[in-house]
Formats: structure tokens, C-alpha cells, sequence
């Protein structure tokens, strides 16, 4: 994702964000408050302007219900609307409005809402008038079903449409989530593969987008217009993160087509913002041009697969890609139509399905790929450890630091080198044997990097010698951990029934003056430390 992209991405989320966070607090829809229960029958329309399973246009439609067979006080007459402001007369007195409130707010529908009509038994016999007027006047929507009865039994109506496309969309939801969360885990790593993000993202955004354009998931909500808006919003958001990571999968990033479903996205997006942030047009007005972004991004997709072939060839990966994009296709297409056909009444769930098999069988290969990069690095990094790290001490060895003392990658200004050499290795081999010797040196070793390690780095240089490096490290600081050292070492030898260490030492800190690099500055070190060895022998005597 180029980061002119990503940043208008951004952007754009933000913006996005702000206009739910403020439609949640400042909109909500006016409508009678629900009450109690007894069973569900779907009433039948007696049309007076129109006949039932009609298309509610630019004018309102009105139709009668015939109320028959209230048994208790009372009960509910339901039904769910989309964009349309709903009255509902008994004679010529209305019981029931619902409409956007008065407050002021940057949109004029109420959404999709389902209302709820409270019902007396002295109404049993009697016809009721239910009108409804179109938010939208050159937008089309369907006829609700009008369900008179027990609000628990019609719930379970809508249980059994809708259960199963709100359970894979949820699904999604997680599997999506599932992703983001590890990458972030892993963000450090650099053999985990970063547009399992993308993939994560967009497959939550697609789940969201069928979730929420559900009748079931808003009953919850009902109050709340909000939650009409996020569908679309949803959807606007998936191209990006969509092309990009198809993008990415490809050979072919480089051609510049991959943006321009991207920036005509972004710009629908933008242009929805400015429409509805003064009020010209709501979301559900550019449907359209959302959907025809989606579709481009598809197109772009598909065209980008092709080229991949006559480039690379017929492989697995393209064609695991092929057949994904063909199943997500097949949905959208699908979907497209059942949603015209029905005028939005019907939520098929043929783009999550497709979308979530593909999502999956994406994010196993993905994890696969990351799987076997992450134990080729494993690999590549217990190589560079037996490299640069010694066997027997589990320190930096020569080799580390000669790279680490490179003239041309490090600046010697401020750092000290100590050099350190065990003294009577070779009495404890002969005597006490090669096991002990070792024992002798690994246990040096870690008093050396107790000591000195705290400070900088402890490097072996093979046999009984060893360097320490110490950046910003004066001379005091070196001459204080050399104490620490002694201390620790009497205390060692006090406790020890055979092995009786010793450590010559000797720092010196880098000079430009006098040395050419930081090896110059390590012989002067050595050169103290022989002294040191000289003094420590005397002392013995």
C-alpha cells in the first residue's frame, strides 16, 4: 500500500469513526415503546392505495390490516421497515409513529427499524390503516411483512432466516480478528508475513457489513439509527485493504492500475462524507456507486490474475487465488440480484460464505508460509549463534568481535576494552584433568560476565583469554567492576575444594591519539594486563 493510499485510508477511517461516535450520540428515531406477548400470525394486506407485495416508490404507500383474534389485554402488531416513516390509524386517530427525530442531524432517514404496535383487545374485529412514506423519494423499497402477535414467537421467525448468515458473518468476525491479533503478536518478528493484516481487516469488515444488515442484529438497537449506517461504511472500507492484499500477492504490483480501484474508492467515500455531513444525500443514496467500486476492485482483480498468468505460469498459489476470487464473484453477483429483486428485503449469504471459505483457505496458506519462514529463520539464527557465540561458555566469541570492532560500522569514541587471561589453566589440566579445566573456564567465564557483562559485551578469544567491550564505559567504572571481580573471585576460591581461579586484568580506554582503532586500544589493555599477571604471581610468592 503506497503511503499516499494508506494515509488517505486513514483518513478517511478517522472521519468515518467520528460520523458514528456523533450519530450515536445526537440521532435517534421516535417510536412507541414496546410491550407484552401472546402468539404470531402474518396478517394479510387489504390494499386501499396499493396492493400488498408491491414496491413502495415515490409516494406513500397504505394498506389495511384486518385485526382478529386478540385473546388477552393486548399484542403487538411488528414489522420491519427500510427508509420509511411509518403511521399507523385506528379510524382517523393515529396510534403509532415512527419518524427521525427532531434533533438536529446530518441525515433525514430513520433506517432500518423494526416497529413495534400496541394492540388493545377492544380493537379485536376492527381494520387498521398502516402508511408508509419512502425517506428517499426516487429509491424503491419492499412492502414489510406485518406480523400480529407474541413478539418472542415472531423473533424466532427471523431466527430461523437470518440465524445462519449472521452466524458465518460472526465467524468471519473472528477469524478476521484472529488474524489481526497475530500479527500484532508477532509484529517484531520479520518472517511473519504483515498482510495477513490486510486479509484480517477486510475479513472483518465483510462480516460486520452482513452482520449488521441483518433484521436480527439490529433488534437490539432499534432505537439507534447509527446502526443502519454501518453496512455501507463497511463496505466503502473493504476495497482498499482488499486490492492491496491481492496486490501484494501477486508479481505484478508494480503496474499501476492496482490504485485506481483504490483512489475511486476513496474518493466515493469522500464524497459520501461531504453529502452527508451537509445534509444533500444519506449513504443508502450512493449504494450504487459503492457497489460499482466493489465491482471495479473485482474486475481489476480478475484482470491482474490473468496477467499473473501469462507471466508466471499455471501454479497452486494462482490457482487457489482464481478459485477464491471466482467464489467471491459468484457471491457478490448473487447477492447483487437477490437484493434488487427484493428491493433489500432479502439477505442472501452467498459473499460471506464464498468470502469466508477463501479468507480461510488464504490465512492457512499464509500461516503456513510465516510457518516455515519463522523455522528457516530459527534456523538461520542457531547458525548465527554457533557463528559468533562460544560452544563452551555460551559467550561472544572472536569472530563476534571482530564485527563488533568493525572501523567502518563503529564509532570507538568512549568505549574501554578490559582484557582478561586465567591464570594456571594449564596446572589444572595437568593435574585435575581436561573436565576440571573446563569446569575452570566455564566458571570464570561467568563471573566475567557478571562483572564486566553488566556493563558491556564479554567475548572468549580462545583458550584462557578473554576481551570485554564496554561502550561508554570510562576508566573508574572498569577499575570498579575489576574489584567486584576480586571479590568475587576470593570468595570462589573459599568455597572451592579444587579449583582455585585467578584472573589477570587489564582495560584501557580508546585514545584517537594514540590508537588507530579498537584493536590498538585492546593490545594496550593487554599489555596492563600482563602487569597485572606480573603483580598477581609476586603477590603469590
Amino acid at each position: 500500500m503506497t503511503k499516499g493510499v494508506l494515509r488517505t485510508y486513514i483518513a478517511v477511517c478517522l472521519a468515518l469513526t467520528a460520523l458514528l461516535i456523533y450519530y450515536c450520540v445526537r440521532y435517534r428515531v421516535i417510536m412507541e415503546p414496546a410491550l407484552p406477548e401472546t402468539g404470531q400470525e402474518l396478517l394479510q394486506v387489504k390494499g386501499t392505495d396499493n396492493q400488498k407485495g408491491t414496491t413502495i416508490r415515490n409516494d406513500s404507500w397504505s394498506g389495511m390490516l384486518h385485526v382478529d383474534g386478540i385473546t388477552g389485554k393486548y399484542c403487538h402488531l411488528i414489522f420491519y421497515t427500510i427508509h420509511l416513516n411509518v403511521e399507523v390509524y385506528h379510524g382517523a386517530e393515529c396510534i403509532y409513529s415512527m419518524g427521525p427525530s427532531s434533533r438536529k442531524a446530518i441525515s433525514k432517514t430513520p433506517g432500518c427499524v423494526w416497529n413495534d404496535v400496541l394492540l388493545t383487545e377492544d380493537l379485536n374485529g376492527e381494520d387498521i390503516r398502516v402508511k408508509l412514506t419512502p425517506v428517499y423519494p426516487d429509491l424503491s423499497f419492499g412492502v414489510p411483512d406485518f406480523y400480529l402477535g407474541e413478539k418472542g414467537e415472531i423473533v424466532k421467525q427471523y431466527l430461523r432466516k437470518e440465524l445462519g448468515t449472521v452466524i458465518v458473518s460472526l465467524m468471519l468476525i473472528i477469524v478476521g480478528c484472529t488474524m489481526m491479533i497475530y500479527v500484532f503478536y508477532n509484529r517484531k518478528n520479520s518472517e511473519v508475513d504483515k498482510d495477513l493484516a490486510l486479509l484480517g481487516w477486510l475479513a472483518a469488515l465483510v462480516g460486520i457489513w452482513r452482520a449488521s444488515d441483518t433484521a436480527l442484529m439490529k433488534m437490539p438497537f432499534n432505537s439507534l439509527p447509527v446502526f443502519s449506517l454501518i453496512p455501507f461504511i463497511a463496505m466503502m472500507l473493504c476495497v482498499v485493504p482488499f486490492v492491496t492484499f491481492m496486490m501484494n500477492l501477486y508479481s505484478t504490483r508494480e503496474f499501476k492500475i492496482w490504485y485506481v480501484p483504490c483512489w475511486i474508492s476513496l474518493g466515493i467515500t469522500g464524497l459520501g462524507l461531504f453529502l452527508q455531513f451537509f445534509s444533500l444525500a444519506d449513504f443508502r443514496q450512493i449504494l450504487i456507486l459503492i457497489q460499482a467500486s466493489i465491482l471495479i476492485a473485482i474486475v481489476v482483480i480478475l484482470c491482474m490474475a490473468v496477467h499473473e498468468l501469462k507471466r508466471s505460469g499455471w501454479n497452486a498459489k494462482l490457482r487457489s487465488n482464481l478459485l477464491g476470487m471466482t467464489l467471491v464473484t459468484l457471491g457478490v453477483a448473487i447477492d447483487l440480484v437477490s437484493y434488487y429483486l427484493t428491493d433489500g428485503r432479502k439477505i442472501t449469504p452467498f459473499v460471506i460464505v464464498g468470502f469466508l471459505l477463501y479468507s480461510i483457505a488464504l490465512g492457512i496458506s499464509v500461516f503456513r508460509e510465516s510457518g516455515k519462514l519463522i523455522d528457516a529463520g530459527r534456523g538461520a539464527q542457531s547458525m548465527e549463534n554457533l557463528a559468533y557465540h562460544d560452544k563452551l561458555t555460551g559467550l561472544y566469541n572472536r569472530a563476534a568481535f571482530i564485527v563488533d570492532t568493525d572501523p567502518y560500522a563503529v564509532r570507538p569514541e568512549n568505549y574501554s576494552v578490559v582484557v582478561l587471561d586465567l591464570n594456571n589453566l594449564k596446572y589444572c589440566n595437568d593435574h585435575l584433568g581436561h573436565e576440571m579445566g573446563d569446569k575452570y573456564i566455564k566458571d570464570s567465564a561467568e563471573i566475567i560476565k557478571n562483572t564486566f557483562g553488566v556493563i558491556g559485551d564479554c567475548y572468549r578469544m580462545g583458550g584462557d583469554e578473554f576481551y570485554c567491550l564496554i561502550p561508554e564505559g570510562g576508566m573508574a567504572a572498569c577499575a570498579e567492576r575489576q574489584k567486584m571481580m576480586e571479590a568475587t573471585i576470593e570468595e570462589y576460591n573459599k568455597a572451592s575444594k579444587d579449583i582455585q581461579i585467578g584472573i589477570a586484568c587489564g582495560f584501557a580506554r580508546y585514545d584517537n591519539r594514540i590508537d588507530y582503532d579498537l584493536n590498538a586500544t585492546a593490545k594496550r589493555a593487554d599489555q596492563l594486563m600482563y602487569q597485572n599477571k606480573e603483580k598477581m604471581k609476586n603477590h603469590r610468592v
